[in-house]
This record gives structure tokens, sequence and C-alpha cells, in this order.
């Protein structure tokens, strides 16, 4: 058959960031083994319906897979746009909806013929076979059975080809912290890593493509800290660490054994989810972290030439003038390279959402503030303590940055 794979635009536009969508890729490399595989990706191509449908009428689509995402690459969902390209393919082919917000909302998408409500590749295959008598995807049975994506396939677009240096590298993917701000449970409640052997086969993969910048995409690549130090361990003796650079992701709960590790394999950015400064937000948020440790580590981090960005929450409903002081005097003390800030928001599939009333879940999200009745910071305050804080703060770290460049180099 001919399948389209399409990756809908975010519903929001935003400043774009490098990435792609690890499961699209996923599927259209299982798919590919089979049938011929096509991947229209707009989140990062623009989008022309004329051309659309002419794309579809010129490859003949038998069926097209949509993914309406809850957490896109650009941080906004694309269920929008997502809706809009179903209802353009429904008049030539078959359609079948799929993506993290089917899996959160566990109901029909829009007029897709079809939905995919679970988390699981192998319920994609089953609805693939059953248009298909001859060429019968097999399931996949484990973790580790998942091949390796072809990225190959992506470099038929524009932007990949321009940015064929960096990549993506999942080595595990779920998170089984508490945290009740976190959308990620209503998809993957489960941690599930790949073996050792795994990862560094694909590593080997990644450098034989020319590929220099990985992207780790796991959700807490330190969730399992000893698992983290062996597999960073594995990648050093084996000399894969040579000419890459790589980038993760980490909660706070880690210590200088694995900075150290960390700084051997090239870990050039290490982005940090700490959320707040003061102990009663933490506690409300269930993050659990020793707060009076994290300046420690990133300051440890700072000294060795790893590259920090600091993530924090401001509005949880407890908030005051005070506490948010906290958290920025705790950013001053940690001194990280990059600060993202962002408003408290009540997210379908979180914990947090499910505690709205439910008057109130009219939205798919809604932003805690005066006007919604979740904190006593009006949404336009909010945006103005944050944007006076970031602009102070990095007036003041810029000769330290600057510092750190010269000394270490850029990150990229």
């Amino acid at each position: 058959m001919n399948i389209l794979v399409v990756y809908p635009q975010p519903d929001k536009s935003k400043k774009p960031r490098f990435g792609f969508s690890y499961e699209m890729l996923t599927i259209s490399t299982i798919l590919a083994k089979y049938h011929n595989v096509h991947i229209k990706d707009f989140s990062c191509e623009s989008f022309d319906s004329f051309d659309f449908v002419d794309y579809i009428r010129r490859e003949d689509i038998d069926l097209a897979l949509v993914e309406c995402d809850s957490y896109a690459l650009k941080r906004s969902q694309n269920i929008f746009h997502a809706a809009k390209i179903i209802d353009i393919l429904n008049k030539y082919t078959t359609t079948i909806a799929y993506g993290n917000y089917c899996y959160i909302t566990k109901r029909n998408f829009g007029n897709a013929k079809y939905t995919i409500t679970e988390n699981e590749i192998n319920n994609i295959i089953d609805y693939i076979n059953q248009f298909e008598k001859d060429n019968i995807v097999p399931y996949v049975k484990a973790y580790d059975e998942i091949p390796y994506i072809n990225r190959d396939m992506l470099l038929k677009i524009s932007y990949y080809q321009e940015n064929k240096r960096n990549t993506l590298l999942q080595t595990s993917k779920g998170c089984e912290n508490t945290c009740i701000f976190c959308q990620r449970k209503g998809w993957q409640s489960c941690y599930l890593p790949h073996s050792y052997d795994y990862v560094l086969g694909e590593i080997k993969e990644i450098r034989r493509k020319g590929y220099q910048n990985v992207w780790v995409t796991d959700e807490n690549f330190t969730f399992n800290l000893s698992r983290a130090k062996g597999l960073l361990d594995k990648i050093i003796q084996s000399n894969l660490h040579e000419n890459f650079r790589f980038f993760i992701s980490s909660w706070a709960n880690i210590d200088e054994e694995f900075l150290d590790l960390a700084k051997r394999c090239n870990v050039k950015i290490i982005s940090f989810g700490i959320e707040s400064g003061n102990k009663e937000i933490l506690q409300f948020y269930r993050k659990n972290i020793n707060i009076s440790k994290v300046p420690g580590i990133i300051q440890y981090a700072n000294s060795i030439g790893i590259f920090t960005v600091g993530n924090f929450i401001i509005g949880a409903p407890m908030e005051t003038g005070e506490t948010i002081n906290e958290t920025f005097e705790l950013i001053k003390k940690c001194e990280f390279d990059q600060i993202n800030i962002k408003n408290l928001d009540y997210m379908i599939g979180s914990t947090l959402y499910e505690t709205l009333n439910d008057e109130l879940k009219t939205e798919d999200h809604l932003f805690a503030s005066f006007e919604n009745g979740l904190n006593n910071f009006k949404l336009d305050d909010i945006k103005k303590i944050k944007d006076t804080f970031l602009s102070e703060y990095y007036q003041l770290h810029r000769l330290n940055f600057e510092k750190k460049i010269r000394i270490y180099g850029t990150p990229f």
C-alpha cells in the first residue's frame, strides 16, 4: 500500500527548535519494510491545501495516519490543524488518527475513520493489517525489538537536510515521578529503558550516518541514575562519544560522579527540571528533589564546562511575591546559562487538570491566574514579572556566559 504519515503544524506558532516526532518516524520505519511510506511533516514544512491534495492524488495514497499531538515539538497542541488535514484526506483516502492527544482523551478524534486510543505500536499495526492480506506487518514483541528509526526518511524534507548534523535519540521512555503538572502520564505512565547494547548499536548507526549533535529525547535521562551512569560509561568505553555532542534532560537528583561522566562523554547541555525555589510549592507539585543540594550540583556542572538550562514554573495556588523571589534567588545562585520560566498550566492528562472543577474543563488546558480563580496573580502580571526578571538576569549573567564560551567553546 501507499501509506502517508502526517505530522500537522502546531496550532500556535512559537520560536522553532530542532526536533521531530519520534513516534512518527518509528511508525514510518516499521511500516516501510512492508509498504510504501510517505512522510509529511508540517511542523517544519509549509502547508498549502491545494498542493497537499495534488500530492495525495499523485501518490495514490491508500491510507493516511495523522498524528494528533498534545505536547508538540513547539510546545503546543496541533489538534486544530490535525482535524483540518483529516477533513481533506477523508475525501480521497481512509484516515487513522493517533498520537498523544488520542491516548489522553480515549475518544474518537474529529472525523477520522479510525482513532488509536492506546499508546501501543501493535494497535497501529493491527489497523494497518486489516487493509492488507499479503504484506502483514508482524507485532513488535519487546521495546528492544523496535528497529532503529530510519533517519534517511526525513532527508527528503529540506529542513532536515539543512540540519543533517542534528538528530534525536531515545534511550528510554516514560518517567515514574509524581509531578502533578506533568501531562506525559496521560500517554506513558511506566518507565521503559532500552538495553545498553541497543543504545550503543543505534549510536554506531548515528555515527555511520555522519550526525554530530545528538539530542536525547528521554523525558528524564537520569530517572534511573545508576542506569544513566552505566550507559554513559559504556559509551565512553566504546569510544562512541568522540566527535559527538550530547544534550540531555534531567532532574536535580544527580551527583558529581554523574556530571564527571557526562563531561567525559561530551554531554554539552543538561536541561534541569527544578520548577520552584520554595519547598511548600515543590511539595504541592510532588516534585521529589532536595532543593538545598541544587545550587551545588548546578555550580559544579558549570565549573566543568557543561552548559546548564533551568526550567521553572510560577503560579501555584499558594504562590506569593515572596515565593517567586525565592525561585529567582535560587536561579541567580545557580547561575544557569539559560532559563525557561513558564506559568503553571493545568493541562489535560495531568493530575493537576483532574483537580479542576468541571466548569473549568471547557478547554484542554488552563493557565493558573487570578482571572481563572487559581492564584492571586493576573496573567499579564505574571508575564511582566517573568519578563522583567529574565531581562535583568541575562544582563547580569552575560559576562559569565561569554567567559564560559571562551574557555569551553559553544555547546553546538
